[in-house]
């Protein structure tokens, strides 16, 4: 897929501002890969990621594992009633692989109630995606 100019800026803003993961997380190489997910992830959207980037940041001061926690707060079955808009234009626009969804059923697996995996494989599932 090709990237349009907006979209490698708005990239490159979130890629400077969310915060770095330091050598104190658990797991430095999820907690980079998560990172990612989120930077490439608000390249989709048409504005800066400033709320995600607040969030993060309140996140970074009390705990490690920012981007671990930053998914993990939002794994829950009340949070996967609907399908969210954020949700919706990721997988309408190629970037399923940077959800929440996406996440609780490959990397975050193991941490999160099976029932929210369960739940995320069906969300994803309406939008013709199956997950390893």
């Amino acid at each position: 897929m090709t990237k349009s100019v907006e979209q490698h800026g708005l990239e490159a803003w979130a890629d400077t501002y969310f915060p770095v993961p330091t050598y104190k997380a658990a797991d430095l190489g999820l907690e980079i890969y998560l990172r990612e997910r989120c930077v490439r992830g608000s390249g989709f959207f048409k504005d800066r990621a400033i709320s995600t980037n607040r969030r993060l940041h309140m996140l970074a001061g009390n705990t490690d594992d920012v981007y671990t926690q930053y998914f993990l707060q939002s794994a829950s079955l009340k949070n996967l009633q609907t399908i969210a808009e954020n949700f919706r234009v990721l997988c309408t626009s190629g970037g399923y692989k940077y959800t929440n969804e996406y996440q609780y059923c490959t990397v975050l697996r193991d941490q999160v109630d099976p029932a929210v995996v369960e739940r995320a494989r069906e969300l994803l599932a309406e939008f013709n995606i199956e997950v390893p």
